[in-house]
């Protein structure tokens, strides 16, 4: 495995867009293989995949089409168990999902009975569920009205971020497929994960918004800290929002190199370092810059 570093800075602070978790998560991958079944025989997925993921480090997969890289997304998810080898967070092996997970996919999976403000609110509604109905048995508590407005106010800054302000009462089917996917991508950050997941979140978005949301993200991740693990087949992308990049290879998939990038923030896409971060990423993955 390759491993290439650029030139150390210190990231510079950010204006968060609304308060989320202190800390992140430590997401270790250690020796992990995965198949699928396919017409009756094993299809090799991952091959002995190991890395690790600091408390709040940014790390970007990139890798051919189709070679794991989504797979192995799933399994930090918890949604779903490796073959061989351990997936693990804060050093407790991952066996199913968990709140302080949140995952964004490709697509949406919006509930097309609830407003886009429904669909974001459901991370608070479900805690506040849990909190009126606890596991003991007691009779339901009424929620304090302090929660209720820290809720709210999560909801309304979600909304802000994602630029759907306005059309918080619409339904799914009123939105465009870049809107659908705000949403989505609302719905996971107002429940303050530990460690945020994310599969290509920003591949529906024009071009515009997706630029934009980039910096945002950012912005939220520099003041909060959480562990970001990105897929995207964008480069450029991958080094303007990541701390570090993990190369794969066609599939079954192998780490075949880490890129450290050590830009400081906020970044600049025609910075020199960024460019240079590029062509190397590029030769990586086999193709001419």
């Amino acid at each position: 495995m390759v491993s290439t570093q650029g030139i150390a800075q210190s990231p510079q602070s950010a204006q968060p867009a609304f308060k989320t978790a202190a800390s992140g998560a430590r997401i270790d991958v250690s020796d992990v293989s995965h198949r699928f079944s396919l017409h009756g025989a094993a299809l090799p997925v991952l091959d002995d995949v190991s890395f690790s993921v600091a408390p709040g480090e940014f790390v970007a997969l990139l890798g051919p089409s189709g070679c794991g890289k989504s797979t192995l997304l799933r399994l930090v998810a918890g949604l779903d168990v490796p073959a061989l080898g351990t997936v693990s967070s804060n050093g407790v092996a991952i066996r199913g999902p968990d709140p302080s997970r949140v995952v964004v996919f490709q697509d949406p999976t919006l509930y097309p009975w609830r407003t886009v403000r429904a669909n974001v609110g459901l991370g608070p509604e479900a805690q506040r569920r849990r909190r009126r109905f606890p596991w003991s048995g007691v009779r339901p508590v009424e929620p304090r009205p302090e929660g209720e407005r820290s809720a709210e106010q999560r909801i309304d800054a979600a909304l802000r971020l994602v630029g759907l302000t306005d059309f918080e009462a619409a339904y799914p089917h009123q939105l465009s497929g870049g809107m659908a996917q705000r949403v989505a991508l609302a719905r996971a950050l107002v429940n303050d994960p530990e460690l945020l997941v994310l599969d290509e979140p920003f591949g529906k978005l024009d071009s515009l918004t997706r630029l934009r949301m980039q910096g945002e993200l950012v912005k939220l991740w520099l003041d909060a800290r959480f562990s970001v693990l990105l897929v995207t087949h964008d480069v450029e992308e991958a080094l303007f929002l990541a701390n570090r990049v993990i190369v794969f290879s066609e599939r079954p998939a192998r780490v075949t190199a880490e890129v450290r990038n050590d830009a400081p923030y906020p970044r600049h896409r025609d910075d020199p370092k960024l460019v240079e971060l590029r062509r190397e990423v590029l030769a990586l993955l086999g193709l001419v810059a």
